[in-house]
This record gives structure tokens, C-alpha cells and sequence, in this order.
């Protein structure tokens, strides 16, 4: 009992994945509301070898705060637009680069930092019933528009597509 053998592959990969599901559950019950900088989630696809992604991310904040906080701009009414660019290197590794900007009213347009996001995964070719990879972002923005200055995000990301589904 407790064992998983070749005969129960199958209830004991079930088991896994509802553990998985169970503990992600939990996870998203201790997130808070999301940054006015957040641009995306991403999957465990890496953009392919050689290749170059450019992408406009555009925010809009409908209620935000109306006043300077801690020395941060209100963010009411703020239109964030954020270039991304990433490359991928090979199977298992890809950069992203991105510069955050912003405008307000009473504001021109400002920038406010930039980000680099290195990200590894496991190579498709190594048949992982689930897509694994690890994303770190590091950056910096003005002061202005976030009392951290530098950050450092260490995500690691866990997905499948199994038929029409997908899962994250």
C-alpha cells in the first residue's frame, strides 16, 4: 500500500496530478490582485531556436489609486504599454527583454524601467508528461511608479494540453 508499481501507473499518475491540482488550488487562494505592470502568464513554450518574438502589451488601469502614495504616481486612469522582445537560443533556453512605459493624466508619456527574463525548460524531446520551465525576471523601474526599485522574479511554471484542454 502506498507503492505505485507498473500495475498502477495510471491511479497513481491520477493521483499525482490531482495533488498537483490541489496544491496550485491552494496556491492561487494566497495570491493577491494583480500589478499594474503584469503583462502576461506564460506557458512552458519557449519561443523556437533562431527565432525572435516581438510583442506591445497594453494595460489600462480603470480604478487605480487618485493620489501620490509613498511616492508613487496614481495610477488611475494610467495607460501602461510594454514592448517585449524574446529570443530563443535552443530547445531549452530563451531572453526576453521588455521596457515598461507609461502615461497619465497630467503626465507625458514616461518610461518607467526594464526587465530581463532569462527562462530554461525541459526539451519536448524528453517526452515529460507535463511542460516544466523556469522563469526569473529581473528589473528595474523608476521610483515614481514603484516603491521597489529593483525586483527579482524566480516563476516556475507547470502545464499540459490534453486534447482541447489546457491546464497551467
Amino acid at each position: 500500500m502506498g507503492r505505485c508499481d507498473s500495475d498502477r501507473t495510471m491511479s497513481c499518475r491520477g493521483l499525482a496530478i490531482t495533488f498537483l491540482l490541489a496544491t496550485l488550488s491552494l496556491a492561487t487562494t494566497l495570491a493577491h490582485a494583480q500589478d499594474n505592470y503584469e503583462i502576461q502568464v506564460y506557458g512552458s513554450d519557449l519561443v523556437d531556436p533562431g527565432h525572435t518574438m516581438v510583442e506591445i502589451h497594453s494595460n489600462f488601469t480603470i480604478d487605480g489609486s487618485k493620489t501620490v502614495m509613498d511616492g508613487v504616481y496614481p495610477t488611475n486612469h494610467a495607460e501602461h504599454e510594454t514592448v517585449e522582445i524574446t529570443h530563443g537560443f535552443n530547445d531549452w533556453f530563451e531572453c526576453g527583454f521588455y521596457i515598461f512605459t507609461s502615461i497619465t493624466e497630467g503626465q507625458s508619456w514616461q518610461w518607467v524601467g526594464d526587465h530581463i527574463r532569462p527562462r530554461v525548460a525541459v526539451p519536448k524531446k524528453w517526452h515529460w508528461p507535463v511542460g516544466v520551465s523556469l522563469s526569473n525576471e529581473i528589473g528595474y523601474q523608476r521610483r515614481q511608479y514603484s516603491v521597489d526599485t529593483w525586483t527579482w522574479e524566480i516563476r516556475p511554471i507547470v502545464d499540459q494540453k490534453v486534447e482541447r484542454w489546457y491546464w497551467a
